[in-house]
């Protein structure tokens, strides 16, 4: 049975104060509740931060959804698909996003337009997160996800974190050193040889003090009949990059309001 936010609450309740010491709502929040109340179902697109940082900003999506009146709402994710394969992962990574490694673009659009779901929640830097700062955004492993809303029909939620910055520890990689990156999927290694420099998860970094949330609404001006003519995957391409955009300026937003320590 799919559960709502209010049925993660409990989870997610004990584990925020492992992760963080308070919630700071920035620029948009105030106007969440209506976005939900306005809109059944919600594409929702979440800075990563760096490796470490989608727990945080996961606990504190389920209990923001609640507070904000959003708390019957049932959501799913999309993750990674190696944690479905990690021993002992797997089955609690499926129990938790409520999908399966296997789901794509169609299954996204089936679960959005079906009864039973609300929400899909996506970071779409995906495995970039291994690089950078934690802060700067990261471009977008894939961006279908403009194609799943426009496909859905539904808007896109832009919900942007700050402070889990802290849980990366960014190690530059020499020029000299760049052989070190040979071994690494050609993506990544691109990625990194084009940052320069490498996340590494930070354990030992301390609850953050502060975690700052920020919400914008954005909705394509694509129709889904557009899909299909041509160079509509650059028009898909071209709203990604405004996401990215508009989602890098909610984090500029939270770190000048709240700090990043």
């Amino acid at each position: 049975m799919a559960r709502t936010y209010r049925d993660l609450l409990p989870v997610a309740d004990r584990l925020a104060p492992l992760f963080y010491r308070d919630e700071a709502e920035g620029e948009g929040m105030d106007q969440l509740a209506e976005v939900l109340e306005a809109h059944p179902q919600l594409l929702i697109i979440m800075n990563h931060g760096p490796m470490l940082g989608p727990a945080p900003a996961l606990t504190a999506l389920v209990r923001t959804m609640v507070r904000h009146g959003g708390g019957e709402r049932v959501p799913f994710g999309v993750t990674w698909r190696g944690f479905h394969r990690l021993p002992g992962v797997g089955p609690l990574a499926q129990r938790l996003v409520q999908t399966t490694a296997e789901s794509g673009v169609d299954d996204l659009v089936a679960k959005l337009g079906g009864a039973t779901f609300n929400d899909c929640a996506i970071m779409p830097e995906g495995e970039y997160s291994n690089v950078g700062n934690g802060i700067d955004i990261q471009p977008f492993r894939s961006h279908r996800f403009i194609e799943a809303a426009v496909r859905a029909q539904v808007p896109v939620l832009l919900l942007a974190h700050s402070g889990t910055a802290r849980l990366g520890r960014p190690v530059p990689i020499p020029s000299a050193a760049r052989f070190l990156t040979a071994p690494l999927p050609a993506h990544l290694r691109r990625a990194t040889e084009q940052s320069g420099v490498v996340s590494l998860p930070r354990l030992l970094g301390g609850r953050i003090p502060q975690l700052g949330l920020a919400s914008e609404l954005y909705q394509p001006d694509l129709s889904p009949e557009a899909l299909a003519e041509p160079g509509c995957d650059q028009q898909v391409a071209a709203h990604a990059r405004h996401v990215r955009a508009r989602l890098q300026r909610l984090v500029n937003h939270l770190v000048l309001r709240f700090g990043e320590d």
